[in-house]
């Protein structure tokens, strides 16, 4: 991490990131979660993100905070949360073809219709 964005140690702890950060996420804290190689704290901090880039032009120090968070959240995905299991099992599905036909229905609807599925979906916690 420091080797990709060695910026992220000039950071002089104005806050302008935080403050200026349009998801009100605390910008500073997961950047000094990445300063001491805390990725999954850092990519927990930053998940809300939404790359706007408020925050890098705020930013004294030239820290493109988005692509910090993004990194630690990549990272985080590929090497140190564990494998899920269910989600490669479906990713294989799809390749196989196992839900071509039912996009296709989908793709059929009318937009309100999908709106309301949408509105009315599961959601996994």
């Amino acid at each position: 991490m420091m080797e990709l964005y060695p910026e992220i140690y000039s950071c002089i702890g104005c806050n302008a990131c935080t403050k200026a950060c349009t998801q009100n996420l605390n910008v500073m804290q997961y950047i000094a979660y990445a300063q001491r190689g805390e990725l999954e704290k850092c990519a927990e901090e930053s998940f809300d993100c939404v790359s706007c880039g408020c925050c890098t032009v705020r930013c004294p120090a030239g820290i493109s905070h988005p692509m910090v968070g993004l990194l630690a959240r990549r990272l985080t995905g590929k090497y140190i949360e564990p494998e899920s299991k269910h989600l490669t099992k479906r990713v294989e599905e799809i390749h196989e073809g196992a839900y071509d036909e039912l996009i296709e229905q989908i793709m059929q609807k009318p937009i309100t219709e999908m709106q309301e599925l949408y509105n009315n979906r599961e959601i996994e916690k």
